[in-house]
């Protein structure tokens, strides 16, 4: 079975235990780094190439030296998992492939969601 490296990028300390025992629960997916930090999201983009990215929209910056989340590369998946819905943001926004999935988060709703990124992600891999 083929697994997905993801990262997670969350500033809430519960988000973060919730989202990790949904993804250790989906075999498919391989947690590979976290971030709470606009900054420490530049530096596990630079040492790991995810599949899937859980993104929170709004984190602290850190010491980000500017970056932004438009610099994210169009191969990951982008699963925002913000409690502010994706028409009211109005930062910049990652450029990869966008699913929303609004807080709070059930884990059947995260099922849902994962399962339609794993579909994406094993049809994009076969082209």
């Amino acid at each position: 079975m083929k697994r997905f490296s993801c990262i997670l990028v969350e500033d809430d300390a519960l988000a973060i235990d919730m989202l990790e025992d949904y993804i250790n629960r989906k075999h498919e997916l391989i947690l590979k780094g976290v971030g709470t930090e606009l900054s420490e999201v530049k530096q596990l983009l630079e040492s790991i190439d995810p599949s899937i990215i859980f993104l929170d929209l709004i984190i602290p910056p850190g010491e980000s030296n500017g970056f932004h989340y438009g610099e994210i590369s169009n191969k990951s998946f982008i699963i925002l998992t913000s409690a502010i819905p994706l028409h009211l943001y109005k930062g910049p926004l990652p450029n990869g492939p966008i699913f929303e999935l609004p807080k709070p988060i059930s884990y059947e709703k995260f099922s849902i969601c994962v399962e339609q990124v794993i579909v994406e992600l094993k049809n994009q891999n076969c082209e």
